[in-house]
């Protein structure tokens, strides 16, 4: 299995943990996050901060560590995240905007 590096831990609070990504390579929300002794440490919950300098946010899973300072956590290489099911536009879906007639 190949990793990626997803970025370095900055904060951890009782939710989540912060980590600084690379804007050029961030991993999909959803994506399994690791140490690097390959253990699971949760999921990317979400994606915040400026274009520039992101930060993730991981969940951390049950029975994960927390100690985590200052460590790098990486994604694994063919992990695409979760798959969004779209709806479809309204327009597909049947539905008519209401539109008020003009006399």
């Amino acid at each position: 299995m190949r990793l990626r590096k997803a970025g370095i831990v900055k904060h951890v609070t009782s939710r989540f943990v912060v980590v600084s990504a690379n804007p050029e390579a961030l991993p999909k929300v959803g994506s399994q996050i690791f140490t690097k002794r390959m253990e699971k440490i949760g999921v990317v919950y979400d994606i915040i901060g400026p274009v520039k300098s992101p930060f993730l946010l991981i969940k951390p899973g049950k029975g994960a560590k927390l100690n985590l300072s200052s460590e790098k956590l990486f994604v694994k290489g063919d992990d695409n995240g979760r798959s969004r099911k779209g709806k479809g536009s309204r327009k597909e879906r049947g539905r008519k905007r209401n539109r008020k007639k003009g006399n």
